[in-house]
Formats: C-alpha cells, sequence, structure tokens
C-alpha cells in the first residue's frame, strides 16, 4: 500500500511537471516570424534606380540624376563608358563602391 502511494505521487507531480514545461513552451511556439525573407540590397539598389529613372528608359541621365545629389556629384566617375547616361550595372557598380564616392 505504500508503494503504491509513492507511485501515484510520483506520477502526480511528474505530470505537474510535464503540464508546466508544455505551458511555458506555448507562448513561445506562438511567436510569428516574417514570412518573407529580408530583401537584398540589390532589390533596394533595383528599386532606387527605377525610382531615378523617371521616362523609363532604362538609363539615369544628369537631369534625372539631379534628384539625387550624391549621385549627380558623382555622375562623371559613376558613368563608366562615358555614354553620358548611368544604366543599371554602372549604377549597382557605383552603389557597391559608394563608400569611395564623394558624399553631398
Amino acid at each position: 500500500m505504500h508503494a503504491r502511494k509513492i507511485i501515484t505521487a510520483s506520477g502526480l507531480a511528474l505530470a505537474v511537471l510535464g503540464a508546466t514545461g508544455w505551458i511555458v513552451s506555448v507562448p513561445a511556439s506562438a511567436q510569428t516570424y516574417p514570412s518573407a525573407a529580408p530583401a537584398k540590397q540589390t532589390d533596394d539598389n533595383a528599386a532606387e534606380f527605377a525610382k531615378l529613372d523617371t521616362n523609363k528608359d532604362g538609363f539615369i541621365d544628369k537631369k534625372e540624376a539631379a534628384a539625387e545629389p550624391r549621385l549627380l556629384a558623382n555622375f562623371d566617375a559613376a558613368d563608366t563608358n562615358k555614354d553620358g547616361k548611368i544604366d543599371k550595372m554602372e549604377w549597382a557598380a557605383f552603389q557597391k563602391n559608394k563608400a569611395l564616392v564623394l558624399k553631398k
């Protein structure tokens, strides 16, 4: 009879301990996480290029660059092929190396 009480008390204690662990873990598992990965820097660069390319010809000319003073100040350096406009590849290189350019 004494052994039966000990086993019952042990089982009850384990059940309470298990339930407590489950209750504590439920709020942690209910946290929500963003479903989409954070935007990559290249996505931001493409969006900024599209914003500056107001006539949507696929290039940023000096008139369009005036909206971004740092780009305008460094336009000749960013225009690596010297055609008077910045294409998407030149823009990506400019963004990658923007720590090396003049800031305005």
